[in-house]
């Protein structure tokens, strides 16, 4: 033990000495190889933690100043910067901490880390804070757009109607109603789609507001389009006019087509719309007009595609007074038909004049140089009940060839010779 101690003791200072300077050595060449350096990291977010002393459901806060977020200076062994990363650093605002709406920062490293020190750009995190308010907004629909020609745009159903939202008071105080926005433009069939709810002003101002909440962030619309058809409408009458007037055999309905709207199933089972209620014209002495309500004659699937068409439609009957007008020839003009081969007939030199009767457009196409005029014998012996001729004068009716829409006031009449 005496020589150990001997050895210690002997040459004490060289060996304080020696220990010392391998001390600063050392250091000098950690400092060298692995010096402390500093080093900036942005963009480190802030966590605040202990928010349920903020009171969240009667109070709404928002960070000000983008204040919870920091650039730190942190300050270790080059090997430890080197290794780090912004998510490294942990960076914490303790609500509970809170003084003046203003939190401390608190950061740390994660992991077992040996650093000097870790600064912040700012120390605190800024809040503003107000009292949290709700209420319920109505949901309205801006439909935009035309739908594809030869379709129609049958409306559009929402899944809501209201939503509740809540946040700042000063903001939800701004709020008057809630809007989706549809466009239709070009479709050509039903569609239906989840469309963001956007929030809007009594000024009809859109609104962006960072407190506000919405109970849901969209609405399902489903938007119904119909294939379109143009169908012609068709009518009749009954009854006749009055004495001395006329059917002019035209009918007009105003308007006389109309377009519907349905499936493309539903559209091809319907050509034409008849209205079965015929319009009475029994003792007319003019134009009868009627207006008739096509709805009951159109299937209940089907739409009329004009929302403002109330279903009315004018027939109007067209009645005129009856024309007379007279015509005259000679009974040269006349050729005789069907007569007996065992006689020898021919028709007495005169003037024959014949009146006609019916409508004006009727009368007018009618030239006596162009309609037949011809006495048929044989139907005449016929009627009159003779079996054969004998030599004499009869008095034969001429035939006009006039359509049946023209009467004659009587069948003029010629003496007709009869020889053997």
């Amino acid at each position: 033990m005496k020589k150990v101690k001997d050895w210690l003791l002997k040459d004490l200072w060289l060996k304080v000495v020696s220990i010392l300077l391998a001390i600063v050595i050392w250091f000098v060449w950690i400092q060298i190889e692995n010096p402390t350096i500093p080093k900036d990291f942005s963009g480190v977010k802030v966590s605040i933690i202990n928010q349920s002393e903020l009171n969240p459901d009667k109070k709404v806060w928002e960070i000000l100043n983008n204040s919870d977020t920091v650039r730190v200076t942190v300050t270790a062994p080059k090997t430890v910067i080197n290794g780090l990363t912004a998510d490294d650093i942990i960076a914490e605002a303790d609500a509970s901490k809170m003084t003046d709406n203003e939190i401390p920062i608190t950061l740390r490293l994660a992991g077992d880390v040996t650093y000097d020190s870790l600064k912040p750009n700012h120390d605190t995190v800024s809040l503003s804070i107000e009292d949290r308010a709700r209420k319920y907004v109505r949901i309205t629909r801006n439909v935009t757009g035309e739908v594809a020609e030869n379709y129609k745009y049958n409306g559009v159903t929402m899944d809501l109607n209201m939503i509740e939202i809540t946040g700042r008071k000063s903001e939800i105080e701004q709020v008057s109603y809630g809007q989706v926005d549809i466009d239709i433009d070009g479709i050509s069939e039903s569609l239906s789609a989840n469309i963001e709810i956007e929030l809007y002003d009594k000024s009809n101002h859109l609104l962006n507001l960072s407190s506000v909440t919405k109970q849901s962030g969209y609405v399902h619309v489903d938007v119904n389009v119909l294939e379109t058809k143009k169908v012609p409408i068709y009518a009749s009458k009954t009854g006749e006019p009055a004495e001395g007037y006329l059917y002019a055999k035209n009918i007009s309905i105003s308007p006389e087509v109309i377009v519907l709207a349905g499936t493309a199933a539903d559209l091809q089972n319907i050509s034409r719309v008849n209205i079965t209620e015929p319009v009475d014209i029994s003792k007319a002495e003019g134009n009868v007009t009627q207006s008739i309500d096509i709805t009951p004659y159109i299937p209940e699937n089907l739409i009329f595609e004009n929302d403002d068409f109330d279903g009315l439609v004018d027939v109007t009957v067209y009645v005129e007074e009856e024309q007379t007008r007279e015509f005259s020839f000679l009974s040269s003009d006349v050729s005789l038909v069907n007569a007996p081969d065992d006689c020898d007939l021919s028709i007495e030199f005169q003037n024959i004049t014949a009146s006609l009767s019916g409508l004006a457009s009727d009368l007018e196409g009618i030239s006596v140089d162009s309609i037949g005029k011809t006495v048929d014998v044989a139907e005449w012996m016929d009627d009159s009940g003779y079996v054969e001729l004998e030599e004499g004068t009869y008095h034969m009716p001429v035939t006009l060839g006039v359509s049946s829409s023209v009467k004659l006031a009587s069948k003029p009449v010629v003496t007709v010779v009869v020889k053997k």
